[in-house]
């Protein structure tokens, strides 16, 4: 290469790629592009510009329209977020991509609340519990000191009688039969 023939940075940074940057099969390209998720941990500006940077890669004959990337873009948040940015309605990818960021605070602040409450209620929860409890314990008692008396066996109870008093039984008989003749 001679002395001086790239006259700008541009120039030299798109020759210095073109040469040294490890090329990927456009195809490939695509296939990261359509499973882009948002990592967990990660932050809103980082994932726009990883998928930004998907995006750039993909050739222009394979790119998909930017309304596409619009979708497709939506698809790599949680599905809180992504309906939080729907609701917004965004004409372009890069007016979402200036919006989430107030959209993810939004939604935070709504999770921490609703996480408060949550813990608010379970406190309330306990102490309805406790009055549960109460008044089972209550009802317990109530049938402690209101058991009945045992039932006296009933004498004339043919069932499963003693055998001294069907012997007595017997003999009873045997002894009216014989005054009654």
């Amino acid at each position: 290469m001679p002395a001086r023939s790239i006259p700008t940075l541009d120039d030299l940074k798109r020759q210095f790629l073109e040469f040294w940057e490890v090329k990927k099969d456009p195809l490939q390209i695509n296939a990261e592009y359509t499973k882009i998720k948002r990592n967990v941990g990660e932050s809103v500006q980082d994932y726009c510009i990883k998928f930004n940077a998907f995006y750039n890669a993909i050739p222009d004959y394979l790119k998909p329209t930017r309304k596409s990337a619009l979708l497709k873009f939506l698809d790599g948040f949680d599905p809180d977020m992504a309906y939080q940015l729907r609701e917004r309605d965004p004409a372009t990818l890069e007016e979402m991509q200036k919006i989430d960021v107030s959209v993810e605070e939004n939604l935070n602040d709504k999770r921490a609340r609703m996480k408060a409450e949550k813990k608010v209620s379970i406190k309330e929860d306990a102490s309805t519990s406790d009055q549960v409890l109460c008044k089972v314990e209550k009802m317990i008692e109530r049938l402690a000191i209101d058991k009945p008396e045992p039932q006296i066996r009933n004498p004339n109870f043919r069932g499963q009688q003693q055998p001294q008093f069907r012997i007595k039984q017997r003999e009873q008989q045997a002894q009216d039969t014989a005054s009654q003749q």
